[in-house]
């Protein structure tokens, strides 16, 4: 239980679900063969609800477009997962990535807008889509990088939905009708049961107060932290989707995806342009033995115990915010290479230590914790003149005080345009002509991404 803090019936709820999916690291998206694989519709299938849905979609397809393509850098800020996808060699380049990412779009525009029944676009697709993580899944599976399993179909349905539903605001997006959103809910829930996610670890059939409550926990203790901590690989990756599409979407480069990205999430700092009432963070509801138990459950399974060290360091009952400084020695041999020091586990600032030999002295568990800050040093790709500062929030009262858009000004002068004129171009969206203008801008570029897959 989480001391001092009495849940809301919703909270609850939200909380259960979150430590619940997270038990299902050993369960296989699929299992067997893509011919073993049946596509169906699940028995709680409304298809009113779901045209409803797909309409909710058609309304502000803008700005829902605009989300999933900031989530696919938050999907992949998931070290794990990003190695899966490494591995099929599909991603990692601007050609691969181009050809992969374009297929992506269409996938998802034949869900938003075909009609769900055998022999469809949509069905056709989703049946094709599964098929190809039960082929993913099995191959990283024999390298030894685990295998995709129901926790990250379940974060995949929030790449899709989260930023839709919790952060509508800040995409332009009408969120005024209940019934709308509850509809684009269970559309979600559908393709998530289509594409091999259980019901129990499927958010969407839960209430719309509790899939928003749920959304806010993924983004305070998963998100959050995990777009803080950029490794050489996700730039590497996100870099290849962003250069793959810059010839598609103009206004558009790493740094400005990225910033707007962490502004969707609420990390402090690119808070530029937005309603400081509404960047509330969701309070905290896990206790750190909780999440520690999380963390053990990950330490003994393939693919996480391999980058342990980046889960530890998100996984925290209270806020972490990450700056990677640059330090400026006369010499760089004044640096140890051996040894990093934290003040308290994770937190605190790594810098390493002035001292030529290890200290013989030290305890297992110091030892253990050099060697854990060591690890995460190497996963994040940091040089020798540089350290991870790391500040903790050590009451969720004090937020509000680094919400700021300090992170602007240190982009270019063309990421900083970038910025701009996306946000300006949501917001057109809450005017009849300004939403005409995306349309018809949005509809060709959907039209040139089209015809590079042959559609």
């Amino acid at each position: 239980m989480t001391v001092g803090i009495v849940l809301t019936d919703v909270e609850k709820e939200a909380k259960e679900y979150f430590l619940n999916v997270f038990t299902a690291l050993h369960k296989l998206c699929d299992v067997g063969t893509g011919a073993n694989l049946e596509t169906r519709l699940p028995p709680w299938f409304d298809a009113v609800k779901f045209k409803r849905g797909q309409q909710f979609y058609r309304d502000n397809r803008f700005g829902i477009l605009q989300a999933t393509f900031c989530s696919q850098a938050v999907l992949l800020a998931d070290p794990k997962g990003l190695r899966i996808l490494e591995h099929t060699g599909k991603s990692s380049t601007t050609e691969t990535a181009r050809k992969r990412y374009a297929s992506t779009f269409v996938h998802m525009t034949d869900w938003y807008e075909s009609e769900l029944a055998p022999g469809s676009r949509s069905w056709k697709s989703l049946s094709l889509v599964r098929r190809m993580h039960l082929g993913a899944s099995n191959s990283a599976s024999k390298r030894n990088l685990g295998f995709i399993n129901q926790v990250e179909i379940a974060l995949t349905t929030f790449g899709f939905l989260g930023f839709p539903l919790v952060r509508p605001h800040l995409l332009g997006i009408r969120y005024d009708n209940r019934e709308d959103r509850e509809s684009f809910v269970h559309m979600w829930s559908v393709l998530g049961f289509m594409i091999g996610l259980e019901d129990q670890y499927n958010m969407c059939l839960h209430r719309l107060e509790v899939v928003e409550m749920i959304c806010h926990m993924l983004l305070r203790y998963i998100f959050l932290p995990s777009l803080q901590l950029e490794t050489p690989l996700f730039r590497q990756m996100v870099g290849a989707i962003v250069d793959a599409f810059t010839g598609y979407m103009p206004f558009t480069s790493y740094e400005s995806v990225m910033f707007l990205t962490k502004r969707l999430v609420g990390v402090p700092g690119y808070q530029y342009a937005v309603d400081m009432e509404k960047e509330q963070i969701c309070r905290r509801l896990l206790s750190m033995d909780e999440l520690d138990g999380m963390l053990r459950n990950m330490e003994s399974k393939d693919g996480y115990r391999q980058v342990i060290e980046m889960y530890r360091a998100k996984f925290s009952d209270k806020i972490r915010l990450y700056h990677v400084k640059d330090l400026y020695c006369a010499s760089l041999s004044d640096i140890n290479q051996n040894f990093l020091e934290s003040s308290e586990g994770i937190d605190g600032t790594y810098r390493k230590l002035p001292t030529e030999e290890p200290d013989s002295e030290l305890s297992v568990e110091e030892m253990r914790q050099n060697s854990s800050n060591k690890h995460l040093r190497e996963l994040l790709g940091l040089k020798q003149n540089q350290e991870l500062v790391v500040t903790r929030i050590e009451d969720d009262s004090e937020w509000s005080m680094y919400l700021n858009d300090d992170k602007l000004k240190l982009l270019s002068t063309r990421g900083q345009m970038n910025v701009k004129f996306t946000i300006q171009s949501l917001n057109r969206c809450y005017s009849t002509i300004g939403r005409f203008t995306n349309e018809w801008a949005l509809s060709f570029i959907l039209y040139r991404i089209k015809r590079l897959t042959g559609k």
